[in-house]
């Protein structure tokens, strides 16, 4: 078995593609996203803060664990 990444520019290679997999000739697996690109989405979706207090993370901790504790 041999791996290949392919690059599908255009819809009838796409549809050519799909009919090889229903011929169970090929498998199609999705790629998923590098670290650095889901990285970036990540820290796009964080808020934009300048300061975090020392107390703040601690509070969050506290809050997880109590989370933890009832379940």
């Amino acid at each position: 078995m041999e791996v290949l990444t392919i690059e599908v520019n255009d819809p009838k290679a796409k549809r050519l593609l799909d009919d090889l997999a229903d011929l169970g000739l090929i498998s199609i697996k999705d790629a998923k996203p590098a670290w650095n690109e889901r990285w970036d989405v990540f820290s796009k979706a964080l808020p934009d803060v300048e300061e975090i207090l020392e107390q703040d993370i601690f509070d969050e901790i506290a809050i997880v664990r109590s989370k933890r504790h009832i379940l």
